[in-house]
């Protein structure tokens, strides 16, 4: 049986040097048997959110988790 996943995205809110707003446009695959979250692609409104994510391992784990808990609540009382 092949794995059964939904596509989606979300936009991600930063705020980045000051007052200035960033968005990180995650768009993904989500298997919910698994909670397991695949990145399709990740599009940056600003170069240094980009900057700060990529460069930063922590802050990556920390979007996945956010990313996959949300995931894993609209998921919840569906099956």
């Amino acid at each position: 049986m092949p794995a059964s996943f939904v596509y989606g995205q979300v936009a991600l809110e930063f705020q980045v040097e000051g007052d200035r707003k960033a968005k990180a446009i995650v768009r993904y695959r989500y298997y919910a048997q698994e909670n397991r979250v695949e990145y399709i692609s990740i599009d940056y409104t600003d170069p240094k959110l980009r900057e700060k994510v990529e460069g930063d391992p922590a802050m990556r784990e920390k979007i996945n988790e956010y990313v996959r808990r949300m995931l894993s609540k609209r998921n919840e009382g569906l099956s």
